[in-house]
Order: C-alpha cells, then sequence, then structure tokens
C-alpha cells in the first residue's frame, strides 16, 4: 500500500516534470541539445550540494557503487538517445513510445528490487499505458507518412524507455545505500561531466552557431535558470518518492498525469486541438491511475 507522502511526492514530482518538459522545449530551439544537456545536470549540482549539507551527513554503504554508477550511465544513455531519435524523427512519432516505460518499471521492479504488483496495479499500469498511446498515437505518429511503422528513430526511442526505466529501480537501490540527496548529487555531476567531457568541442562550435544576443539572450538565460531549479526540484522528489512507494507506481501516475497535462499545456502553450480521442484517451489514463490509488 502506498502511503499518503508517497503519492503527495510523486504528484509534485509530475507537475515539476511535466513543466521541465515544457522549459526544455522553448529552450531547445535557442541552445544546442549537448549544451542544454550538460547545462541542465551542472547546474543542479549546487542545489544538491546545498540540500547535502543541510542534512546529517549520509551513510554511503559499498552497496551504492554498483546502482549509483548503472543510474548515472542509464540517464546519459537515455538522453543521448533521446536527442538521436528526435533528429530521425517528429516527436509525435516517438515520444508516445515512452508510455512503455510503466511497464519496463514495474518488470524491472521484480528482479532488483523484489516489488512483484497485484492484479489491481497491473490493470492500473495496462489502462495508462494503453490511454497515453491513444492519446498519442494518430494520424501523424508514423514516420514519412508510413503510420505505425517502426523506424530508426521510434527503435531509439524504445531503448530510452528502456534505460529511463532501468535508472528508476537503480536510483531506488542507490537512494537505500546512501540518501537522495547524495545520490541526486552524483547523478547530476555525473552525468554533466560525461557529457561535458564527451562533447566539448562540439560545445564551442554549437554556441557559436546557436548564440543569441539582446533581450534574447536574456530571455534564454532566465528559461535556463527556471529549468535548472524545476528540473532538479523533479528528480529530487522523484528520489524521495520511491523511498515511499514501488518504483511501479511511481512511473506509472508520473505517465498518466504527464500524459494529461501534456494536452492541456499543448493547448494553451502551442495551441493544439482537443479532439474526441483525446479526451477519451485522458478519461482512460485518470481511471487507470485511480484503480491503482484505490
Amino acid at each position: 500500500m502506498v502511503s499518503v507522502l508517497g503519492i503527495v511526492l510523486v504528484v509534485g514530482a509530475t507537475l515539476c516534470f511535466s513543466l521541465f518538459d515544457l522549459l526544455r522545449k522553448k529552450l531547445t530551439g535557442r541552445l544546442s541539445d549537448a549544451f542544454l544537456v550538460m547545462v541542465l545536470a551542472l547546474g543542479a549540482v549546487p542545489l544538491y550540494g546545498a540540500w547535502v549539507a543541510l542534512q546529517p551527513p549520509a551513510v554511503v554503504s559499498r552497496a551504492y557503487l554498483l546502482p549509483g554508477l548503472l543510474s548515472v550511465a542509464c540517464n546519459l544513455g537515455a538522453n543521448y538517445g533521446f536527442l538521436r531519435s528526435v533528429r530521425l524523427a517528429g516527436l509525435s512519432a516517438v515520444i508516445p513510445l515512452l508510455s512503455l516505460t510503466p511497464v519496463f518499471t514495474a518488470l524491472l521492479g521484480i528482479p532488483l528490487l523484489g516489488e512483484l504488483p497485484g492484479a489491481r496495479e497491473w490493470l492500473g499500469i495496462a489502462m495508462v499505458v494503453g490511454g497515453a498511446l491513444a492519446l498519442q498515437l494518430g494520424e501523424s505518429s508514423g514516420e514519412r507518412g508510413r503510420p505505425w511503422t517502426l523506424g530508426a528513430g521510434a527503435w531509439w526511442m524504445i531503448l530510452v524507455a528502456f534505460l529511463w526505466a532501468s535508472a528508476l529501480p537503480l536510483d531506488k537501490l542507490a537512494t537505500e545505500a546512501s540518501n537522495a540527496a547524495f545520490h541526486g548529487l552524483v547523478m547530476h555531476l555525473g552525468v554533466g561531466l560525461s557529457v561535458a567531457t564527451i562533447a566539448i568541442r562540439g560545445f564551442r562550435s554549437a554556441l557559436g552557431r546557436r548564440g543569441t544576443a539582446g533581450a534574447g539572450a536574456g530571455a534564454a538565460v532566465w528559461l535556463l535558470l527556471t529549468a535548472v531549479v524545476i528540473g532538479a526540484a523533479a528528480q529530487g522528489l522523484q528520489l524521495l518518492s520511491l523511498q515511499h512507494a514501488w518504483v511501479g507506481f511511481v512511473e506509472t501516475v508520473k505517465r498518466g498525469i504527464g500524459s494529461s497535462l501534456a494536452l492541456v499545456l499543448g493547448r494553451l502553450f502551442f495551441a493544439e486541438p482537443l479532439t474526441v480521442r483525446k479526451v477519451l484517451s485522458v478519461a482512460v489514463i485518470a481511471a487507470g491511475v485511480a484503480v491503482m490509488l484505490w
């Protein structure tokens, strides 16, 4: 049974992740992708450093090393895979495939954490995943005019879904062997430094090509700073939620509410149309989350 605190933390993380995605979408046209990944990761390091300093010293056991390093590797690979996927295919063709993460997360939680969902939880997962796929997969879902065809971009995004699903149980193991603040610090520092090491040459040329000036630069800086804070809060709340809820629940609720919010935010900020299919899909998602919470 998931505690009330666990539910509050998951919902809080989901709201922050939705806002984080919105800010990242606005920033992608202003900054290079690699530079954005690096700054969002390293920018959160001082925030996590302050969190570590403001609480009792973390007792880090030797059991932290393997899941901690694997989590950094999964997050690094997922970020690069995501960028590769959206280069090869449109967002509407590949983003819906991230709805597979609750299935991967629940399955991986069985051998890694011994968390076996019951029949009701599996029903909720199925409803959320089915509703999310129906919500986002439409007539524009195919690559190059081939609906329901899995091209290279789709396979990259399936890999991303698996890597992010793998990272969640690893994060839980890592936080159990340390605490949420320490693991968040290590994860952001590891991803940021890895990107900087791998792509240091690309940053210079990318900044030269995409640099902004005047008011545009100032707006980008404020958006970037806001994204750093919101992203750090989202990840921190998620790490805390893993201490109070099983990983399949965390990922399912995040994708369920996140898909519904994407419908609202898309309408408000990008004038995306509302259709009967979208509204019915959101209803199925909400019902699936309710089944898991009941």
